[in-house]
């Protein structure tokens, strides 16, 4: 039998219509109905192509699964019925999909199929579509499995949702509802809730199976994730840097600068020891051109010679080292800020690990060494 026949549906007499409706028109109302005639002609020859497509394919399905139903191969045919019916829904489609579902046991789907093959036949007036349908589902009926949703007072909560399977069933439903045999998954969910699952398994014919709803716990507030844009990242470290080398540079230059600040004290030093020296080596009277005048003139020389290496190194020390200060103090943040919770070991290994500087002024027979560390 086969059940996939459309009815073809009485057609008006187009061309009697157009002329009883269209005698008293006047020619703006016949131009605006030329243009709907128009435009609905395009829209049929675009909407015409894909609506072939899909009634070529689910004919081909439901030709292909009522092969597959005449050799009992009906696990493999109900698939194909049901992609056939969404393709293109016909009442025809859906009863052997009735059928087939009955036939591998899905008891519920199929009385569900076969009531609503029992309501669209009424409408179309195929009564005997009707009986058929009718008392396949009536002797279904006394076979179902139903479920019954059990909400205990510590579990109700608002917006509770009830999927069986992944569809939604309404509170309404929660009393007894029709489900197919076999291991049927339960989900529970709630706003602000942890959702829960729970199965349970269908076997005995008309058995009424409670499953009860567990509470559900409240769900845990994640910290909020921190986005960071690795360019901006990028550029915040090239600041980083660029601090760290305009500080080391300042450090540099400052050492340089104390350094000759020191090397102009000691020749500063130098110069008054050699004057004091001078005037020990020919004290008054002292006569020109003895060996005593030509010592103190010797040890003059040597007095100016370092008062002038003193009177140039201690001002440009100064100034250098002032330059290197600035630099230094005005470099900015040269690290990112230490984490929450970082060790104070962990900052004192980063301190130990800056730079660092010593000088150290050291006497030497007839002067001074300077020494600087890095």
């Amino acid at each position: 039998m086969h059940l996939r026949y459309r009815r073809p549906a009485p057609l008006d007499d187009v061309h009697g219509a157009r002329r009883g409706v269209g005698a008293g028109r006047t020619p703006t109302t016949r131009r605006a109905s030329r243009l709907a005639w128009v435009t609905c002609a395009a829209w049929l020859a675009l909407a015409g192509p894909a609506r072939a497509d899909k009634m070529t394919d689910a004919e081909e399905l439901f030709r292909r699964a009522k092969a597959l139903m005449a050799e009992k191969k009906d696990a493999q045919a109900c698939p194909l019925l049901e992609e056939s019916q969404k393709l293109d829904p016909q009442m025809g489609t859906l009863l052997n999909l009735a059928i087939c579902h009955e036939n591998v046991g899905k008891t519920a789907s199929a009385w569900g199929e076969f009531r609503a093959v029992e309501q669209q036949a009424r409408a179309a007036n195929r009564e005997d579509r009707v009986k058929l349908a009718r008392e396949r589902a009536a002797k279904l009926e006394p076979r179902l499995m139903r479920i019954r949703i059990v909400v205990p007072a510590d579990a109700k909560v608002d917006g509770l949702v009830v999927k069986v399977d992944g569809e939604p069933k309404g509170e309404a439903l929660w009393s007894g509802f029709a489900a197919d045999p076999g291991t049927r998954t339960i989900e529970v969910s709630a706003p602000g809730k942890q959702p829960k699952t729970v199965t349970v398994r269908l076997s005995d014919a008309g058995a009424v199976v409670p499953v009860t709803v567990p509470p559900l716990d409240d769900e845990v507030a994640e910290a909020p994730r921190v986005v960071t844009d690795p360019d901006a990242d990028r550029a915040k470290d090239d600041e980083y840097a660029a601090n760290q080398s305009r500080k080391t540079t300042g450090i540099v230059v400052g050492g340089i600068g104390v350094a000759t600040m020191a090397v102009g004290g000691v020749f500063g030093v130098l110069a008054i020891l050699n004057d004091a020296d001078a005037e020990k080596a020919c004290p008054a009277p002292c006569v020109a051109g003895s060996d005593a005048a030509k010592a103190a003139d010797d040890r003059t020389d040597r007095a100016l010679l370092f008062a002038n290496v003193a009177n140039v190194a201690l001002p440009v020390g100064f100034v250098v080292a002032a330059i290197g200060a600035y630099m230094a103090l005005s470099a900015g943040p040269t690290e990112r800020p230490a984490a929450r919770g970082a060790s104070p070991g962990g900052r004192d290994r980063a301190r130990a690990g800056g730079l660092g500087g010593r000088a150290l002024l050291s006497p030497r027979p007839g002067g001074a060494a300077f020494t600087v560390s890095w």
